[in-house]
């Protein structure tokens, strides 16, 4: 149901690395405006709360005890109400490498459900797109993807993964040096589907010509390629120095060290995306051992984060206030993604996909497209409009 509402007074945190004091209005769906603290709104806020935009994690493998390779489209409604509970307003679904034909079946289900959701009432984050992780990756760099289901890259596989996913496809995770990418990027690139770099042996030339050839971001920087070596320097000092890169980091202070967080930051900042590589730790031989999700061989297979807390992390590994630390959960991931003219910043007729804390940045509600995910709030909406609450979660504040 279209309606307007104002919230606040509240601090606002507008995605760009400033913060300010005031009320925002949404119309429609969309924000209409950011007003000065004084004047009436419907929905007041606690004292203490912060809005900022919804938050985005461009990787994860599922939520919950789901994984989208095997619970396929059913684990899409298991991450929508998750991810609402972390802040965020949407999610990309990473299939990991498997047997091929499987890969492609997890997609259409995963794609099928996708737009099934977004054709239904809003109950979640949004699904944003599919990302494939493999199976064009480097063998020795491999970790958790079996060497048996990599594969050469060549277009016609390339174009399989694409109608798979029914206009979905948003990210392919591949080694730069694998034989057949170069074709496959190109196909890639003029598709607009971001190429990221990962689980390579690429060095800092051969980074450079990928970056050169159509390749946009680096997966979870560190993990799955050669250190950042003094004198002979990985492709992941390429993507530090290019600027028209993201690069992807997993902030659990496991897989990277809190410190080189900090140097991470210091080097690229806002081009910083905060990706969670969630993996569900139940079945499969999978198991949470010293705070990352590990296969049974001990191989770290994923991490076992949020990515509100991810969030949380970054303020504190590199001292950085909320109002820019937020940037690498909204709008620098949106900028990856190709959607920062639809969200990832509060600006005037961008879409009201926000996320409510408190003092302490704990998430206490979550609207996508102004309609409330998560949250136990009350929703007055404006004059002669009738009461609606924020949900009913167990763990919500009460507004």
């Amino acid at each position: 149901m279209a309606r307007s509402f104002t919230l606040g007074p509240a601090r606002i945190a507008v995605g760009t690395g400033d913060a300010s004091f005031g009320r925002l209005r949404v119309s429609n769906g969309r924000i209409a405006d950011i007003l000065s603290a004084e004047g009436p709104t419907s929905v007041p806020l606690p004292a203490g709360t912060t809005i900022s935009p919804g938050l985005i994690d461009v990787h994860t493998n599922g939520a919950r005890d789901a994984l989208f390779n095997r619970e396929q489209g059913a684990a899409v409604d298991v991450a929508a109400r998750a991810y609402a509970a972390a802040g965020a307003t949407g999610f990309v679904a990473t299939i990991m490498t498997a047997p091929w034909e499987s890969m492609l079946h997890a997609a259409r289900e995963v794609a099928e459900a996708a737009h099934e959701r977004a054709e239904r009432p809003v109950i979640g984050a949004r699904c944003l797109g599919i990302h494939f992780e493999g199976p064009f990756l480097n063998n020795k760099f491999r970790r958790v993807h079996r060497h048996d289901w990599l594969l050469p890259a060549d277009p016609q596989r390339a174009r399989a993964l694409v109608e798979a996913c029914r206009g979905a496809l948003v990210m392919v995770t591949m080694a730069p040096e694998v034989e057949g990418v170069d074709d496959c990027t190109r196909f890639f690139f003029d598709q607009g589907i971001v190429c990221s770099a990962g689980h390579t042996a690429a060095k800092y030339g051969d980074g450079m010509l990928a970056i050169a050839l159509g390749f946009r971001s680096l997966t979870h920087a560190f993990n799955a390629m050669p250190p950042l070596d003094h004198r002979e320097p990985s492709l992941l000092a390429a993507f530090i120095q290019e600027r028209r890169t993201s690069v992807q980091v997993i902030c659990d202070g496991h897989h990277v060290a809190p410190v080189m967080i900090d140097v991470l930051y210091r080097a690229v900042g806002e081009r910083l995306v905060l990706a969670t590589d969630y993996m569900a730790p139940a079945g499969e031989g999978y198991r949470i051992e010293g705070g990352v999700v590990r296969a049974e061989d001990g191989t770290i297979a994923g991490a076992a984060l949020q990515v509100d807390q991810a969030l949380r992390n970054l303020m504190s590994y590199a001292s950085l206030p909320f109002e820019r630390a937020i940037v690498s959960a909204t709008a620098a991931p949106a900028r990856l993604l190709g959607i920062d003219g639809e969200c990832g910043t509060l600006e005037r007729g961008k879409r009201a996909d926000l996320t409510l804390w408190d003092r302490d940045y704990a998430v206490i509600a979550t609207l996508v497209g102004g309609e409330p995910v998560y949250g136990s709030a009350r929703f007055a909406g404006e004059p002669g409009e009738s009461g609606h609450r924020f949900g009913n979660t167990a763990h919500a504040a009460s507004f």
